[in-house]
C-alpha cells in the first residue's frame, strides 16, 4: 500500500471515520485535523528528503539483549552507526531527551516482561526511571537514565534467568506460587495457612514441599525475603525503624531488630550508618 492509499484509508474512509467519532469524540475537530496534517506533511516531506528514522533492526537488537539479559550485546548496539535519526518528539533539546528517554525505559520494561522478569518489578522500576527523567535538568542526563535503565533491565534479566536455572524450573508449580504470594504480601504479615487456603493445598504438604525444594522453611524464607527489603529501606529511605517494622508486619520495632540482628549480625543502626546513602 503506497502512501497515498493509505492517507485515504486513514483519513477518508466512510467506516474510518465513524469508528473515530464513536472512540474519539470529545477530542477536539481541530487537534484530530492537525495530527493528520501533520503526520501527512511530514511523511511526504521525509520522502522528498531521504529523511529516515533509526531502522527497526537497532530496536530489535537491543530489545532481543535485554529480553535475553545479555548485556554486552546491549552495549555493541549503542555502539553502531546507523543512517537513521530518532524523530522529532517535542519542540526542545530537553523536552526532546527526557521523550526519548521515556520511550527507551518504555520499551526496554516491555522486553524485560518477555524475558520473565516478573510484572510488578518491571513495572515499578519504569515507574521510578520516568519519574526520574522527567526531574533531569540536561538533555544528556535526560537520555544517560533511558539507557541505565536498559541496562539495569538486563542486568535483572539475567539474574531472573540464572535464578530460575539453577532453580531447574520445578515440576512443582506450587513452591513459585507460594513464592509470588509472598511476594505480594511482603509487606505485611504473612500466615502460612493463609498461603495454603489461597493455593487449595494442605498446609503441612505445602511445608514439606517447600522446605524439600528449597532448603529452609517457609518462615525462614519469608524472613528471608523481609531482610533483604528492610536493608533496601535503610540505605536509600528516610523511615524510622519503628515505621519498617510496621511496614512489613513485624510486632515492634525491638522484634524487628532481633530478627534482623540475628540474620545480619548488626543492628539496623549499624547497617544504616554503615550503608545507608545521605539522602537530602
Amino acid at each position: 500500500m503506497n502512501i497515498n492509499s493509505l492517507m485515504r484509508t486513514l483519513f477518508f474512509d466512510n467506516d474510518t471515520a465513524a469508528k473515530e467519532m464513536a472512540y474519539f469524540g470529545c477530542l477536539n475537530s481541530k487537534l484530530k485535523h492537525e495530527i493528520q496534517k501533520e503526520f501527512y506533511d511530514i511523511l511526504f516531506r521525509n520522502q522528498e528528503y531521504t529523511i529516515k528514522h533509526n531502522p527497526y533492526d537497532q530496536e530489535i537488537r537491543e530489545t532481543a539483549s535485554i529480553r535475553n539479559g545479555d548485556t554486552e550485546k546491549l552495549v555493541k548496539s549503542w555502539e553502531e552507526e546507523y543512517p537513521g535519526v530518532i524523530g522529532t518528539l517535542a519542540k526542545t533539546p530537553l523536552r526532546q531527551s527526557k521523550n526519548h528517554g521515556i520511550v527507551l525505559v518504555t520499551i526496554a520494561s516491555r522486553a524485560a516482561l518477555e524475558g520473565g522478569l516478573p510484572p510488578e518489578i518491571s513495572y515499578s522500576l519504569s515507574d521510578i526511571y520516568i519519574q526520574k527523567i522527567e526531574d533531569a535538568s540536561t538533555p544528556e542526563a535526560a537520555l544517560q537514565l533511558g539507557r541505565l535503565a536498559e541496562y539495569q533491565y538486563a542486568i535483572l534479566v539475567n539474574e531472573f534467568k540464572n535464578k530460575k536455572t539453577t532453580l531447574n524450573v520445578r515440576k512443582n508449580s506450587k513452591v513459585n506460587s507460594c513464592k509470588d504470594y509472598i511476594f505480594s504480601h511482603l509487606h505485611e504479615k504473612i500466615v502460612i495457612a493463609d498461603i495454603a487456603k489461597e493455593l487449595r493445598v494442605n498446609k503441612n504438604y505445602l511445608c514439606e514441599l517447600f522446605k524439600k525444594e528449597e532448603g529452609i522453611t517457609i518462615g525462614q524464607y519469608i524472613l528471608q525475603q523481609k531482610i533483604r527489603s528492610i536493608q533496601n529501606m535503610l540505605i536509600y529511605s528516610h523511615y524510622t525503624y519503628s515505621e519498617i517494622a510496621s511496614y512489613f508486619g513485624f510486632s515492634s520495632q525491638s522484634h524487628l531488630g532481633q530478627q534482623f540482628k540475628k540474620a545480619t549480625g548488626i543492628t539496623l543502626h549499624q547497617y544504616r550508618e554503615t550503608y545507608g546513602i545521605d539522602i537530602p
